[in-house]
């Protein structure tokens, strides 16, 4: 009976005081994180006064509240930026010729986030290049384009074919009949539809000219010469039966373009690949689109800002600080410390509201702040990143605030000191819990 009390009361008081809930991973915690805020809390302890505290229902509903808007305040600025200091200005890979070269970032995230622009991009861990690419020419596929003969006759007896396929080194044998009202082009339409149902990384079309006349084209799936590889992507070829001559008489057995790999020069040195696609010495995902236009002619592929996600995350994380300034606002009539953290958090702004008016970040009389985008957008494009730094400074000095009143949410509401402890006499009880600090309590099974 009394577990079930229990039950009913501590339900009872999350979902009146504390509503707010969060799946987020940021509300999981390490052994050593939870063990860092007890030592935390018993600190705050060891020299806490006893107090008497207002216990009406408006103020608890208001201390409980306050730390749930802590909470989620710390888990909005871990999203956007992690658990981390700061960093707004995140990068993304760019080409300067994308009729050349496509890129994508592929190398390490913390590489990334902590980087800065200069002639390439460095970071206390490392550097993240940049790369001047010449395309010599793309990797192509192997292509058979066959005879072109009149669509709409037939040269060759009636009756049954085979020939062989050999792709990548594994032989296939395909059989089929041509009827007596058959035309060219109903033996290559059937061939096509034959070749590209059989799944072996073969393509099949019928081409036709001008002149009435059609040819089977036939093209391999995979493009380049792979490592180790020295034949052809595939071979056709007749095969011994009733009857043969077909593969002569439709010319599929003719190689019109041989599989090549791409060429290209990256900073001066020649390479090839296998494919238009590779990775770029596991920095860069590269994808060649076209050949150079002359000789000489380069695209340049590194990193930028990427002015749309950093708008995003910092709108994200503008927005979360201006919830937690609105729900205390809502309290400063009744809870004069409510007012002495607006006061605090106005201190902090205090600090960097100059450069981040600078950003297009700008403050409301009543502490909230407002995005000018376009200028915003500017700032992070042409400002190689210092701009935001007020920015970072005001988010990491939010995050300590936002784990302080987490951590002792007491010290904001109504109170009165009724004794001090002895000073210098104090000492750590990890066995006494506190009553001011923590309130880690959160859910009841």
């Amino acid at each position: 009976m009394a577990s079930m009390a229990l039950n009913t009361v501590y339900n009872q008081y999350l979902t009146t005081y504390a509503p707010k809930k969060s799946d987020t991973k940021y509300d999981t915690h390490k052994k050593s994180e939870l063990k860092s805020i007890t030592n935390s809390m018993a600190l705050v302890n060891k020299d806490a006064p006893l107090y008497k505290i207002d216990n009406s229902e408006e103020t608890r509903e208001y201390v409980v509240g306050l730390k749930e808007e802590s909470r989620m305040l710390q888990n909005t600025i871990a999203s956007v930026v992690g658990n981390g200091e700061a960093d707004l200005d995140g990068k993304v890979a760019y080409s300067s010729n994308e009729n050349m070269v496509l890129a994508k970032y592929v190398g390490s995230e913390e590489l990334l986030a902590g980087s800065e622009e200069g002639n390439g991009v460095t970071s206390p861990g490392g550097e993240i290049p940049s790369y001047n690419i010449e395309v010599e020419s793309l990797a192509v596929s192997q292509v058979n384009l066959g005879k072109y003969l009149p669509k709409d006759s037939l040269g060759i007896e009636p009756g049954d074919y085979t020939f062989d396929l050999t792709v990548n080194g594994q032989g296939y044998e395909f059989q089929y009949s041509i009827n007596d009202t058959d035309t060219n082009f109903d033996v290559q339409s059937r061939l096509s539809r034959l070749i590209n149902n059989s799944g072996i990384h073969l393509s099949s079309t019928v081409e036709e000219d001008d002149e009435g006349n059609s040819a089977l084209r036939i093209e391999s799936n995979q493009v380049g010469i792979h490592f180790g590889d020295t034949g052809r992507a595939f071979d056709i070829t007749e095969s011994s039966g009733d009857k043969s001559g077909s593969v002569a008489y439709f010319g599929i057995g003719e190689v019109t373009r041989e599989a090549s790999n791409a060429k290209f020069i990256v900073n001066g040195i020649e390479a090839s690949a296998s494919s238009n696609t590779f990775i770029l010495e596991k920095t860069f995902e590269i994808t060649l689109t076209g050949v150079s236009p002359e000789e000489g002619i380069t695209a340049t592929v590194g990193v930028k800002p990427d002015t749309e996600a950093a708008i995003e995350n910092i709108n994200n994380l503008i927005g979360g600080i201006n919830q937690f300034i609105k729900t205390v606002n809502e309290y400063k009539q009744s809870q004069e410390r409510a007012g002495g953290l607006l006061g605090e958090i106005g201190s902090i702004a205090g600090i960097y509201k100059d450069g981040m008016s600078s950003a297009g970040i700008n403050f409301a009389e009543d502490g909230t702040m407002e995005i000018d985008e376009k200028k915003l957008g500017d700032t992070i494009i042409n400002d190689e990143g210092e701009a935001l730094n007020s920015l970072k400074g005001f988010t990491n000095a939010m995050m300590r605030k936002s784990r302080q009143v987490s951590l002792n949410p007491v010290s904001y509401m109504n109170k009165t000191v009724v004794e001090y402890k002895n000073p210098g006499k104090t000492f750590l009880n990890p066995y006494t819990a506190s009553a001011y600090a923590g309130m880690m309590f959160n859910s009841y099974v």
